[in-house]
């Protein structure tokens, strides 16, 4: 007591020493719209980035919070990375002869390559072959891919003419194994115009895509689409009114056909310019910013270094979670390194 009263200056001085240390730290307790929340924001920026590939200013609609993971679809999907495509008439015995072209002796050289996905053709809507083509081949196709860690993607081409022939086709690719392997993933490559007339067209294609999805609600599936640059500027008349809403809840993966080397309209012929341009407009149509997109692009042996740089340049920046090209026997082998280890997880 006698001390407190003879030190007075001292005790003034831990006093307000006490009520700084006390007001500082209500003011810390009490700041969640100041600093600390600015922080906050920040450290969810960041996690953002890195746990789903977002890019800032991106849309973020349907984007992962920073706690929580990135879907699977663009985490480790079938249709990420690096992709090569070949037809039935590159592979099969029955479009292209005994002795095809190419052979599952041709997946070391892919790998080595970098591709990391190969798109086979696996069936045709074709009364002449009704059902699996060179099945043999198609199992050493599973066999040396899966051996080097590759994916294989089977893809079909509808005609929209016979629905319950594509859908046993389309079954009998998904149930196919060679001892316990299947393919990976099924894409539609949705294209065909001729014969059927527009609306029952549509009509043929919801509905193919709407018991699909039902018949095979397990499997990763793909819409390889026609550029909307061409459908929606350059030829309007080749697929109007195409069926994007009915189609948008029923494919994990929108595949856009966006070959420039088919372009000689000004503007259209620069990879970088047409491949962003198509992965826009097809989320635009799809009305989600973040929906799944892994571009196809090139093709034929003019194609260069530098256009496939550009076409993985835009890509990037759009955050397709794949590029591929069509096709093997026609890329030239020197341009693959432009793509090689492509890895983007999507928005």
């Amino acid at each position: 007591m006698g001390r407190w009263s003879s030190s007075r200056r001292t005790g003034g001085v831990l006093l307000g020493l006490l009520v700084v240390a006390v007001l500082a730290v209500a003011l810390v307790v009490a700041q969640p719209s100041g600093g600390a929340s600015d922080r906050r924001s920040e450290a969810a920026d960041v996690a953002t980035r890195d746990d789903s590939g977002a890019l800032p200013g991106l849309p973020q609609i349907g984007s992962p919070s920073a706690t929580e993971p990135p879907p699977e679809v663009a985490a480790a999907s079938p249709y990420a990375g690096v992709g090569t495509w070949l037809s039935r008439y590159r592979i099969t015995r029955e479009f292209a002869g005994g002795a095809p072209p190419v052979t599952p002796a041709d997946v070391d050289a892919m790998a080595d390559a970098g591709v990391e996905t190969i798109y086979l053709q696996p069936a045709a809507d074709d009364p002449r072959h009704p059902g699996l083509l060179s099945e043999d081949l198609l199992a050493e196709w599973l066999a040396r891919a899966h051996a080097r860690d590759m994916q294989v993607v089977a893809w079909y081409l509808p005609r929209f003419g016979d629905i319950e022939g594509d859908l046993r086709r389309l079954q009998q690719i998904s149930d196919f194994r060679a001892g316990d392997r299947g393919f990976d993933a099924v894409a539609i490559d949705i294209e065909f115009t001729d014969a059927v007339e527009l609306a029952p067209r549509n009509a043929a294609l919801v509905e193919l895509s709407q018991r699909l999805r039902s018949a095979l609600p397990d499997v990763e599936l793909g819409a390889v689409v026609l550029p909307p640059v061409v459908t929606d500027v350059l030829n309007k008349a080749y697929w109007p009114d195409f069926p994007w809403a009915e189609l948008a809840g029923l494919y994990d993966v929108w595949l856009p056909m966006a070959y420039w080397s088919n372009r000689s309209e000004e503007g259209f012929t620069d990879p970088y310019q047409y491949v962003g341009q198509n992965i826009e407009r097809v989320r635009d149509h799809l009305g989600d910013p973040c929906a799944v997109v892994s571009v196809a692009g090139g093709y034929d042996a003019q194609e260069t270094a530098e256009d496939y740089a550009a076409m993985v340049r835009a890509a990037t920046e759009q955050r397709a979670i794949g590029v591929s090209v069509w096709d093997w026997p026609t890329t030239p082998r020197e341009v693959w390194p432009a793509m090689q280890g492509y890895d983007v997880e999507g928005c």
